[in-house]
């Protein structure tokens, strides 16, 4: 999987993919304020979103649609749910081994609900944000390189050739995005890396730094 900084949280828990599946099967209702990643049901309505936030210099608005603006709090209510699921897979004969559940609980807890852990993996969260609004703002910048104004710039679609179902065990659409614009006669595209639509969160960016390429120049 990689989408990192969510994922962090799990890196001490075994076996990994095991655990991706109980995250995406929880009830994240009360994991963000519902200003963002839930109404991006589908790749087009995250790429716009995060097209028109780069087009309007609104860097918060970016950052709304990726896993930087949970909380410890947060991290916590997913630790329970998470608990809670496993707990679920157990009564109902999912794991081949019961005792494997259980380790992943114990797993759960030592990361998702020890405050030291939490302050831990934040440290790596805010080196997530710099690297990722340093990225922003050198797409921002690149418009003066490529000889175009952002306000005179045309959506046009979000690429998801690249999505796929993860395979491992939860079947959650993940893998890149491209936003594809025009600006004067030549054709752009920013690459939203690691993109992934857990259930009842819609479609969110990764933390991972953002790129803009040319295409193509019409004729």
């Amino acid at each position: 999987m990689n989408n990192r900084l969510l994922f962090n949280f799990m890196i001490v828990i075994t076996p990994i993919v095991v655990i991706f599946l109980a995250l995406f099967e929880a009830d994240a209702q009360d994991i963000a304020e519902d200003n963002s990643p839930k109404m991006h049901q589908t790749p087009d309505a995250l790429g716009r979103h995060v097209f028109e936030a780069i087009r309007n210099n609104k860097y918060t608005q970016a950052k709304n649609t990726s896993p930087l603006i949970f909380t410890p709090t947060d991290m916590k209510q997913i630790g329970r749910d998470l608990i809670k699921s496993v707990e679920q897979k157990i009564n109902k004969g999912d794991y081949d081994k019961p005792a494997d559940g259980h380790a992943i609980i114990q797993g759960i807890r030592l990361t998702f609900l020890n405050d030291d852990e939490i302050k831990k993996q934040f440290l790596k969260v805010k080196k997530e944000e710099k690297n990722f609004r340093k990225s922003f703002e050198k797409i921002q910048g690149m418009a003066q390189k490529h000889g175009f104004q952002w306000k005179r710039t045309e959506y046009l679609r979000t690429d998801d050739s690249q999505i796929m179902k993860d395979k491992s065990f939860t079947g959650m659409p993940i893998g890149n995005l491209f936003i594809h614009f025009m600006a004067g006669d030549r054709k752009f595209s920013i690459k939203l890396p690691h993109c992934a639509k857990p259930p009842k969160l819609g479609w969110l960016i990764d933390s991972d730094p953002l790129s803009l390429e040319p295409v193509n120049k019409t004729k």
